[in-house]
């Protein structure tokens, strides 16, 4: 799995797009490596772009480690929008932001840049934004 990334200080914003099978150990990996960047601590917001993902297959305890990446290493309440575009990948992440919920998460999810811009409440024009998505500056 590739992951791309970028953050945008002045909207306390962190850009992540996934590619390709998804991984949860990579997803993990990129995770512990973020909490180590020093733009960690203005992150308050976080978009994830799953639409790239062509695998999306988990099982009902991959779902219960993906939350628990997020509740013992993220420890802090980013607002997170997933931008998703499959309905297999709307599904799960559903139920994965169902569980989060159960530990206070903030996370949502949408179907269009539109609708992740309102999420997040952040500076973006759509076209720009959805440039950003196609040309982030970082590869994990």
């Amino acid at each position: 799995m590739k992951i791309n990334y970028q953050t945008f200080n002045d909207n306390s914003l962190l850009v992540v797009r996934f590619e390709g099978k998804f991984c949860i150990d990579r997803y993990k990996q990129h995770v512990l490596y973020m909490k180590e960047t020093p733009e960690w601590n203005s992150i308050e917001k976080n978009l994830v772009d799953l639409r790239p993902i062509v695998d999306f297959k988990l099982e009902i305890e991959d779902i219960q480690t993906i939350v628990d990446i997020g509740n013992n290493f993220i420890k802090k309440n980013i607002l997170s929008v997933q931008l998703v575009d499959k309905p297999m990948l709307t599904v799960l992440t559903h139920l994965i932001q169902k569980e989060f919920s159960e530990y206070n998460l903030k996370s949502d999810y949408c179907t269009t840049i539109s609708k992740a811009i309102e999420l997040l409440n952040i500076n973006f024009e759509e076209i720009e934004l959805s440039k950003m998505l196609d040309n982030l500056e970082h590869t994990f």
